[in-house]
């Protein structure tokens, strides 16, 4: 096998999306689309925008235009998981039996179980369309 060229892994998922999709997008208009990849360390998103080219009468070709693409290295799927554990907590505490209670935050075994069920959250959520 020879390499021809090296292409970013957000611009190789809207390459296979064109090629997948190809029914969805209309003649003579255009699809866009974004893409997000939270990663465990970082964030990346790419929008891009797909029409049909015509190569000949009977014959039409996806055409992939990327817009825009970035990436934010101080975000990743930690940071998400200690803001939605630091939500349930809030939440938690603010429930009218835990009136005069210590935060929850003070205790590691609590703590340990909300990031447990944030984690069975996010995978929920990611099986699910």
């Amino acid at each position: 096998m020879n390499v021809l060229q090296l292409i970013h892994e957000n611009t190789a998922a809207a390459t296979m999306f064109a090629i997948d999709h190809r029914s969805k997008i209309e003649p003579n208009s255009s699809l866009t689309v974004m893409f997000y990849n939270m990663g465990g360390m970082d964030t990346e998103v790419l929008i891009a925008k797909f029409h049909l080219f015509n190569m000949t009468a009977k014959k039409q070709v996806p055409y992939i235009d990327i817009l825009a693409e970035t990436y934010n290295k101080e975000l990743g799927s930690k940071d998400l998981d200690v803001i939605m554990v630091n939500y349930l907590a809030d939440k938690f505490n603010a429930l009218p039996e835990r009136a005069g209670k210590d935060d929850v935050r003070e205790n590691v075994r609590a703590m340990k179980r909300l990031f447990k069920e944030v984690v069975k959250i996010k995978e929920v959520l990611s099986a699910n369309k």
